[in-house]
């Protein structure tokens, strides 16, 4: 079973660079709890929290596909330290800006700027995977242990935001956060011997001029769906926040959101693992669905226990959703247009979990917790209907790749700012054993 992910680690430099990787995404998974814990604290508002997590969220979605793109051109050690070091700063700008009380406009802007900011360091890792792997199998067996870390890092950095936050100061997770992904990204784009070599913007076997793989038949209702599963990830998170502080136990809230993490991870290898009989238009219905059903119970949940047991339900059904997207957009879309297709999709979860969280806090604050969860059954509801509407679409068009040259599949441009099992991961999409790795896996 860990034979895929010894192999991809023996190459030369793939467990340098893979460890940095690591520790530069860690931050993900702190930044937004963090910003949550800290402004709901500071103004007594979930609204306030959630519109400023959105604020984040939203620009690290949309700016990953721009500096991702200007990465591809110019390479990584170029790029990369700038942006970690103006992502790392403007975090502690938030944070000073928070606590001096600034106005709000002014902590929403400067917290918007560092999410654009934040480099994709997921997809550069893969670029990096995509650059080395002599072969397609090792290239699904690193794509695989991201995919792995992806998850891990979402198990433990909520607990250890919880811990820094009600433990050292209610500031101090964002600022650790900063520290963590200027080391994490500096020490990347240090190592060059693993690094893509840059690429002309306008390169002839793209293809130019061709039009947007949203157009493509079915394509637009994956992101609506994923707008959903995104609501889902963004309200729970502002709702456990404030279960705990309603509870009196406000540290148990990282613990709570890495058991939903960690729970997803089990999910996903589990249904990943596995070859179902469903179509995966009709999976496209069913999976958002039993995430609803899986999520009625947190609404109706006293104490942080039951609600502890009722995430980690919930958590075992959202990766297959995710997986199930992924997995469809690959299917909707001619090979040479994936990494396109895979974005969109990655922003769907990206705008779905900023209206989550901001929705979220407005109904948080005027009619407590519970309206949190119950948002999160509403976003899942919703992936649901929206799958149900696409079944014919969905099963006319859904069809597995002939093309004979196509290429191993990429990372999408934004796989970084949300959690949940990556598309070349855990789910190891088909990749011809012939079509070697040739250019970075972040897209051109």
């Amino acid at each position: 079973m860990l034979e895929p992910y010894r192999r991809a680690l023996e190459l030369p430099g793939a467990w340098q660079f893979s460890s940095a990787g690591f520790v530069a995404r860690l931050p993900i998974a702190m930044i937004g709890l963090g910003i949550v814990i800290l402004i709901s604290d500071r103004t007594g508002s979930y609204a306030a929290a959630g519109i400023l997590g959105a604020c984040f969220q939203l620009p690290a979605a949309l700016g990953a596909v721009a500096t991702s793109r200007w990465i591809d051109r110019v390479g990584q050690h170029r790029l990369l330290p700038w942006l970690t070091i103006a992502h790392a700063l403007l975090l502690v700008v938030f944070v000073v800006s928070v606590e001096s009380g600034a106005a709000f406009i002014v902590q929403a802007m400067v917290i918007a700027l560092a999410g654009l900011s934040q480099p994709a360091i997921g997809s550069m890792v893969r670029a990096r995977w995509a650059n080395i792997a002599p072969d397609a199998a090792r290239l699904r067996g690193a794509f695989a242990l991201e995919s792995v870390i992806d998850e891990l890092i979402f198990s433990i950095g909520p607990p250890i935001t919880a811990l820094i936050a009600f433990q050292i100061g209610l500031p101090f997770p964002i600022i650790v956060a900063a520290v963590i992904a200027a080391i994490g990204g500096v020490s990347l784009s240090l190592q060059r011997r693993t690094e893509p070599l840059p690429h002309a913007p306008h390169d002839p076997a793209q293809g130019r001029g061709r039009r947007s793989a949203l157009l493509q038949p079915g394509l637009a209702l994956v992101p609506l769906v994923a707008i959903g599963i995104g609501a889902v990830f963004g309200s729970f998170e502002v709702a456990v926040v404030a279960f705990t502080r309603a509870s009196g136990d406000e540290a148990v809230s990282g613990l709570i959101l890495g058991v939903w993490a960690f729970a997803s991870m089990i999910g996903g290898i589990w249904f990943g693992a596995r070859t179902w009989r469903l179509s995966l238009g009709r999976q496209m219905l069913v999976l958002p669905a039993l995430l609803a059903a899986s999520l009625l119970v947190a609404p109706l949940m006293g104490t942080t226990l039951t609600l502890t047991i009722a995430t980690a339900i919930g958590g075992l059904a959202a990766a297959p959703a995710l997986i199930a997207a992924f997995s469809l957009t690959e299917r909707l879309v001619p090979a040479r247009q994936l990494t396109e297709g895979l974005t969109w999709t990655n922003s769907g979860l990206a705008i779905g979990f900023s209206l989550g969280t901001a929705l979220a806090g407005f109904l948080v604050d005027g009619h407590g917790p519970a309206w949190g969860f119950w948002l999160a059954v509403g976003g899942a509801s919703f992936a649901a209907l929206v799958g149900a509407a696409g079944q014919r679409t969905f099963s006319r068009h859904a069809v597995p790749h002939d093309e004979p040259d196509a290429p191993p599949v990429a990372a999408a441009w934004n796989a970084d700012p949300l959690p949940g099992p990556r598309p070349g991961g855990i789910l190891g999409h088909p990749q011809p054993e012939s079509a070697a790795p040739e250019s970075p896996a972040t897209g051109s």
